[in-house]
């Protein structure tokens, strides 16, 4: 799969808009690590946000408009009419927004069904089994 969509090539890090070439989760780091370690080399990019202490998924559009997740969770999922903080395709370092996983060809989107297990895996996990029911 080839990236289509303007990943930002200079140097600050760009707004750009969900819903139309991909769907971004937004989950807490405290969540976003175990969730990165489960699914190792299946993740595709992911943006790492040090001020707000969260990671971003990037996925298929409207494949995850029917997540719920229990409120402690803090788990978002951003499509149209939500806009999403995207660091040059460089940078995968602090300061600022950066590639915890960079975005490439071959690590673009991470498979919908693959971050829907590992999350609700990773909750369960971390908040108890009923705290962690996902549909």
């Amino acid at each position: 799969m080839t990236v289509r969509w303007p990943l930002p090539t200079g140097l600050d890090a760009v707004l750009l808009p969900a819903g139309e070439w991909w769907d971004a989760v937004r989950v807490p780091v405290f969540l976003g690590e175990g969730v990165l370690a489960r699914l190792g080399p299946a993740s595709g990019a992911v943006i790492r946000d040090p001020y707000g202490s969260r990671l971003y998924w990037l996925i298929e559009p409207r494949t995850a408009r029917e997540w719920t997740f229990c409120e402690f969770a803090s788990v978002q999922v951003l499509g149209t009419a939500s806009w999403v903080t995207v660091p040059p395709g460089t940078r995968r370092s602090p300061p600022g927004p950066h590639w915890a996983v960079p975005c490439t060809p071959t690590t673009f989107l991470t498979p919908t069904s693959r971050l829907h297990a590992a999350l609700h895996t990773t909750i369960s996990h971390a908040l108890g089994p009923r705290q962690g029911t996902a549909t």
